[in-house]
């Protein structure tokens, strides 16, 4: 048992390194526009390659920190993230940098999936009730502070394509060698774990409907969070006085901040009633977005990012709680995996919708097509989730 909070500041640091990089190169991405030549599609598709990699780990990495317990999962994931980080620092195409996110990716989901178990074991005792909350803090943390510093240095430092990197790399490499501290309370199984994939939903088919709603309420979600992620640095400096990268990392880094500040609020509010706010703050944050690329309008864009914060952090809280009540201990792991798998199609199958609009019509115009598109989805979830409420009274 744990009676010292130092094997948590080891593993917590381990949780905010490893999510600082995710968002790390969102700032940057107008670097590497001009220095490339690349198309709005050649961005989204560079920022895709992060969510491929946390969808390789999903897919067939779920079951190896059962299996090893979280302290070799959590080493190997930021051996993949400090990589993944020197690879983007030295990349000189499109590829190399594509080949850096992945990695990147890959370290992410090895690297959150291990921590948010680790934390639960190295909290002193009197704490552990708290372990969920407080790993959700910590990941948000990493999350937000990742595009926010790296859009200061990059604004304010020399190599600005290579500092930001540095930045973390540097502090990863001192976290795995204080890692060497930490203890497991789980030794290893013997054999191999299975690397299949395995998805489910719910057997119930009263559930499948509102697994069907909290799903695709997290693919609008997070797909509204990517377009911030990969192409608000494209678009903010065509609707506000203000640009650059210390202005792009701060307006990405809002929204997960807000969105933190949201999920505490709002975490003794009843679920179901947690989801229809989170809806209804993503159809709000859609509509507003959509108006700010038409007015360029200042004040708009900052009630957007507000709103896009709410709606993340209502909709995540609401339909991680909902699926782990949907599901049971024996099939939770593929039936979140399943969750998790349709979320993260939000983050690639609009975004690349959105590139190849932009380079047919224009940016502007893609980003509307896109808030009109999930707003539309929103709208059909309020409608749907009321009707699953009426029907089930």
């Amino acid at each position: 048992m744990q009676t010292t909070w130092r094997p948590f500041a080891w593993v917590g640091a381990a949780l905010c390194a490893g999510t600082m990089g995710t968002a790390l190169a969102s700032p940057l991405y107008p670097f590497y526009q001009a220095l490339w030549d690349l198309q709005p599609s050649e961005i989204t598709y560079i920022f895709i390659a992060y969510m491929m990699g946390v969808l390789v780990t999903l897919l067939f990495l779920g079951k190896v920190t059962a299996h090893y317990g979280f302290l070799p999962v959590l080493k190997g994931g930021l051996v993949f993230s400090i990589i993944g980080l020197g690879i983007s620092s030295l990349a000189i195409s499109p590829f190399l940098l594509g080949l850096g996110r992945v990695t990147i990716g890959i370290a992410s989901g090895m690297i959150s999936t291990s921590a948010m178990l680790g934390i639960s074991q190295v909290l002193p005792a009197s704490h552990k009730s708290r372990a969920g909350q407080i790993a959700s803090m910590v990941s948000v943390a990493g999350f937000g502070s990742g595009p926010f510093i790296s859009g200061w240095i990059a604004q304010f430092l020399p190599y600005p394509l290579v500092t930001p990197y540095v930045t973390v790399l540097i502090p990863s490499i001192f976290i795995l060698y204080g890692l060497r501290s930490v203890r497991q309370e789980i030794k290893s199984k013997p054999g191999r774990p299975s690397f299949m994939p395995k998805l489910e939903v719910p057997a119930e088919s009263t559930l499948k409907p509102l697994f069907l709603i909290i799903s695709m309420t997290a693919f609008a979600a997070f797909g509204l969070f990517s377009l911030y992620g990969s192409l608000a640095p494209s678009f903010l400096k065509e609707m506000i006085p203000w640009n650059g990268p210390a202005i792009s990392g701060t307006a990405i880094a809002s929204v997960l901040f807000i969105s933190g500040c949201t999920q505490f609020m709002l975490r003794s509010l009843p679920l179901h009633r947690t989801l229809y706010l989170g809806m209804l703050f993503l159809l709000l944050a859609c509509l507003a977005l959509g108006l700010t690329m038409s007015t360029h309008s200042t004040v708009l864009f900052i009630v957007a990012d507000i709103l896009a914060g709410l709606a993340h952090g209502a909709t995540l809280l609401a339909t991680f709680g909902l699926v782990g009540q949907l599901s049971t201990a024996e099939n939770r792991g593929p039936i979140f995996s399943t969750y998790l798998f349709i979320g993260y199609l939000g983050t690639i199958v609009p975004i690349v919708s959105v590139g190849l609009l932009a380079d047919a019509f224009g940016l502007l115009s893609a980003v509307i097509i896109f808030c009109v598109s999930i707003s539309l989805l929103a709208l059909g979830l309020i409608i749907g989730k009321r009707r699953l409420d009426q029907s089930a009274q």
